[in-house]
C-alpha cells in the first residue's frame, strides 16, 4: 500500500494532502474545510484517488487502511 500511494502521490500532487486531511479530520466536510476545497471537489478527488489507490477511501476499513498506509509511509521517511 505504501509504494502505491507513493507511485500515486507522484502523477497527483494533491493527493497527499487530500489523503492526510481525510485521515486526520472526522468527516469529509472537515477534511474538504481543512484543503480550501469544496466538498463536491473533495468527493472528485477521492474517486480518483480511489481508482489510483485500488482501495475505498470513505468505508471504515479503507480509512483504517490509509491511516496505516500514510503511518507506514511516515515510519519509513523517518
Amino acid at each position: 500500500d505504501v509504494r502505491t500511494l507513493e507511485a500515486a502521490a507522484a502523477t497527483t500532487p494533491w493527493l497527499l494532502a487530500t489523503l492526510h486531511a481525510v485521515a486526520a479530520t472526522t468527516s469529509l466536510r472537515a477534511a474538504a474545510a481543512e484543503i480550501n476545497v469544496h466538498h463536491s471537489t473533495l468527493q472528485d478527488r477521492l474517486t480518483h484517488a480511489e481508482h489510483l489507490l485500488g482501495w475505498p477511501l470513505r468505508t471504515p476499513q479503507g480509512r483504517l487502511r490509509l491511516h496505516l498506509a500514510l503511518t507506514m509511509r511516515h515510519l519509513a521517511r523517518s
